[in-house]
């Protein structure tokens, strides 16, 4: 599922080719006179540049073999983000009332439409006046990022709402070949470089592509149950008898997570005589709370947990970036045959297999 009705906000990413040399000039209205920082847009980010402002102006010469998504900040508050692509930005704007902006290159005016675009949205979404109005304000929003993205698909901020949006829908073999396709200056964006890598990994770990000589296989976790016993995913994938595991993560906090136990507990009570186990990893951070979700949701299958939430290192593994997630693993050769089986598509895939 995409992210809806989002204002685009992501980490930092360079471009390192050819020098880009980037003018920013800033009238600003409502700030004093001190310094402005160019920093790393995430909270806390690192200060990779500085200059005076006087009267609330201020400029800065970028000149370097990077160009990328950073804030510029005062001390007290960040003002706004910019991109530094080639070219003059211009740096405008009360920061009274929220208004200052930078515009006058490609990505930084995509960046500025965009953001208008989808406060106007989120008016419309809230003034909806049923569900059928709300559905079809979706369908227009998913259709307004495609023609986002591939309207600026040549710029960083194209990009990176690419990578945002569609990261979490397709799937790795398709990330990869559409991150592969983009322009030779795209594709040096450190951002590309990160998601790429990330494609690599999750590939360990998603059912077979179509055409792909790769096929994947599980990975081992070894984590403490309840009673504090080590178990090891490859135990239960290796039991005599058993011949599916479903790796399930999840968390009592979840409200999706708690919302699929109707459907593994359906599917646990039909088929676990028969072979197929469940060994749940759970990113709780408290240890009752884990617990008492276990008992109260009668959950019999295996489970596990460090109680360090998406700090576990099996999320690392798995590239686990929103739970519930799940993988069907076949006990005969370790294979993973599917991902994310939610609701009743489990029972119809084990009523498949078995």
């Amino acid at each position: 599922m995409r992210k809806i009705f989002a204002i685009f906000a992501v980490a930092a990413a360079a471009v390192g080719c050819n020098n880009h040399r980037a003018v920013i000039n800033g009238d600003v209205l409502g700030v004093e006179d001190g310094t402005i920082y160019l920093a790393e847009p995430n909270r806390n980010g690192a200060v990779v540049d500085s200059t005076e402002i006087n009267n609330g102006k201020f400029v800065f010469n970028i000149d370097t073999p990077t160009a990328g998504y950073y804030a510029l900040r005062t001390a007290d508050e960040v003002l706004t983000a910019v991109f530094t692509e080639d070219g003059t930005i211009t740096v405008s704007g009360n920061v009274a009332d929220s208004s200052v902006v930078a515009s006058g290159t490609p990505a930084n005016d995509a960046l500025n439409q965009y953001n208008a675009d989808m406060t106007a949205f989120n008016q419309r979404y809230a003034q909806a006046a049923d569900d059928e109005q709300r559905e079809v304000l979706i369908e227009e929003y998913y259709a307004f990022i495609d023609k986002a993205i591939e309207g600026n698909i040549d710029n960083i901020f194209g990009v990176i709402l690419f990578i945002e949006q569609k990261g979490y829908e397709l799937s790795a073999a398709e990330m990869t070949a559409k991150l592969n396709a983009l322009s030779e200056p795209m594709k040096e964006l450190d951002v590309v470089k990160a998601a790429l890598d990330k494609a690599a990994r999750k590939m360990r770990t998603e059912p077979k592509a179509e055409g792909s000589d790769f096929t994947p296989t599980y990975i081992n976790i070894e984590q403490p149950t309840p009673d504090s016993e080590t178990v090891s995913l490859q135990s239960v994938v290796e039991k005599a008898g058993n011949k599916y595991v479903l790796l399930d993560f999840w968390a009592s906090w979840c409200g999706p997570c708690m919302g699929e136990m109707p459907y593994l507990k359906q599917a646990y009570a039909k088929y676990s005589k028969k072979g197929f186990e469940i060994y749940g990893v759970s990113f709780d951070r408290n240890a009752e709370a884990w617990k008492g979700a276990i008992k109260k949701q009668n959950m019999k299958w295996v489970n596990v947990s460090l109680l360090q939430s998406f700090n576990n290192p099996a999320a690392e593994e798995y590239v686990v970036e929103s739970i519930p997630t799940n993988f069907l693993i076949d006990c005969s050769n370790g294979e993973i045959i599917a991902k994310n089986l939610r609701g009743e598509a489990l029972i119809e895939k084990l009523d498949e297999l078995f």
